[in-house]
């Protein structure tokens, strides 16, 4: 399906056919039947597997690979840390969120390098930075080099290869993308379920310090060369196209025959390139609604989201719950939020864009109520509601910018949200610890949590905001049909 361009979008568009060619002798009359025309191309591209549906699964494992600098995976090693280094749980705390807010930073630039470098450079540079990271995190014996360790694992495992792995889905598909991020964010799921618990069984088994460096090993020696050997960048890099959409038409093939002239003048409607699509730039999406729904969106289910995992021991063992059961918490969210993405895609289809954040806000402020009001087992039912507001803003997140936005400059504008977001991922644990310390007990921060939430997804729903994607973005039928 050929993308079109409204007039009003000039600004945002880069490419556009070239001027139809006169149509070649002999291939007029019976444009099917000749070896280089649409039918025969499109008869091709569907013999070929769409290298797409192999990008998914890797765009996985470099998300997968994050989870050194997430909090779900940091967070099992926080006591052996702590014991070792001999630290209060407000030192650790510190230097963790201290870290955190420095490391979101640079992620706009970085994500500005990541448009203009390409993403398989930018994927290279990040997993043998992570590596690194993971190296120096083994090494370290006091709260500063703490800080330097964990500044480097949230910079470059929550932020940078978050993003690209994203962003490469961004690259190889359009109105697929949904269904390819739901795929990716149920792997990132399952690895919510299993990463903390096989970090905590290599902890056991070899000690922190070697846990870590096994981390980096592992990075290196497998997905290093995956991302050398096996990535590619686009689809054109091996003449596909977007979605496994049929190849272009060629010159001799009129593109936009079945689009009358007065169709096209009524619409003020113009083709483009479906291998380049047109894309907005960082300072014309500031000027949009709809990026200040995702953004702010984006920043409040962090603040929450964060707080409730790096918290997750203390706010369950408030409940009087055990070890052993406050180890299902993690696992339940996880498959609650693997269930909600499975089906995220259909969701992003039947409905508009901000009453879908708006219900994802509102199984977080779900969650914060029953932790508030609750006791006992039920907490544990609170994670599995909190796993399906994540599961479906995790889609939603990932799909949306790409698709309001274009991908010429998604590395600067995801790069931006992520500076909002994690720095807000800073602030949510800070602001449960505070309600502890200063207000004896979790509870003022989770009815705070709760009014925010509430606040926001009210808000969203009631933005004027269209739902559409931008005008450059929509779909003729005539076109189709042609």
């Amino acid at each position: 399906m050929s993308r079109v361009a409204a007039s009003s979008a000039a600004r945002a568009m880069e490419f556009e056919y070239p001027p139809l060619a006169t149509p070649a002798r002999g291939l007029d009359r019976h444009p099917e039947t000749h070896p280089g025309s649409a039918r025969a191309n499109e008869s091709t591209a569907r013999d070929k597997l769409f290298y797409g549906w192999v990008m998914v699964p890797l765009a996985t494992l470099v998300m997968i690979s994050s989870a050194p600098g997430q909090t779900y995976g940091f967070m099992r090693f926080n006591s052996s840390i702590r014991e070792s280094l001999s630290l209060s749980q407000t030192d650790l705390s510190a230097a963790y969120l201290l870290a955190t807010l420095c490391a979101a930073v640079p992620l706009s630039f970085l994500g500005a390098l990541s448009d203009r470098y390409g993403l398989k450079r930018s994927l290279l540079a990040a997993i043998t930075a992570m590596a690194a990271a993971c190296f120096y995190a083994s090494t370290v014996s006091s709260g500063t080099t703490l800080f330097i360790a964990c500044l480097g694992l949230r910079m470059v495992g929550a932020g940078l290869l978050s993003l690209l792995a994203t962003n490469t889905l961004a690259a190889w598909f359009d109105k697929k993308l949904p269904s390819a991020c739901g795929m990716m964010q149920f792997g990132m799921a399952a690895s919510m379920a299993l990463v903390p618990v096989s970090m905590m069984m290599l902890i056991d088994g070899v000690g922190w310090r070697s846990a870590y460096a096994l981390l980096g090993i592992a990075l290196m020696a497998v997905l290093l060369p995956l991302i050398l050997f096996v990535y590619r960048e686009r689809p054109s890099d091996i003449g596909q196209r977007m979605d496994g959409a049929p190849i272009p038409l060629p010159r001799g093939e009129r593109l936009g025959e079945g689009l009358s002239a007065s169709h096209a003048a009524a619409t003020n409607l113009r083709l483009v390139d479906e291998d380049n699509p047109p894309s907005m730039n960082l300072g014309e999406a500031l000027r949009t609604r709809m990026f200040w729904l995702l953004l702010i969106s984006t920043g409040v289910w962090s603040l929450i989201g964060t707080g409730l995992l790096f918290h997750l021991e203390s706010l369950l063992k408030v409940h009087r719950l055990s070890f052993t059961q406050t180890a299902w918490a993690t696992p339940l969210m996880a498959i609650s939020m693997a269930i909600m993405q499975l089906g995220s895609s259909r969701l992003i289809d039947a409905f508009p864009i901000r009453y879908l954040i708006s219900g994802a806000l509102c199984c977080t402020a779900l969650t914060c109520t029953i932790l508030a009001t609750a006791g006992g087992s039920i907490a544990l039912a609170a994670y599995a509601v909190f796993g399906v507001g994540q599961g479906l803003m995790t889609v939603v997140s990932s799909a949306s910018w790409a698709q309001y936005f274009g991908p010429a400059h998604l590395g600067r504008i995801r790069g931006t949200s992520m500076t909002v977001g994690i720095s807000c991922s800073a602030l949510g644990p800070l602001v449960m610890g505070a309600s502890v310390d200063l207000l004896g007990g979790f509870n003022p921060s989770l009815w705070f949590f709760t009014t925010v939430a509430v606040t926001v997804a009210v808000g969203s729903r009631l933005l004027g905001a269209t739902d559409a994607a931008p005008a450059f973005q929509a779909d003729v039928a005539a076109i189709d049909a042609a």
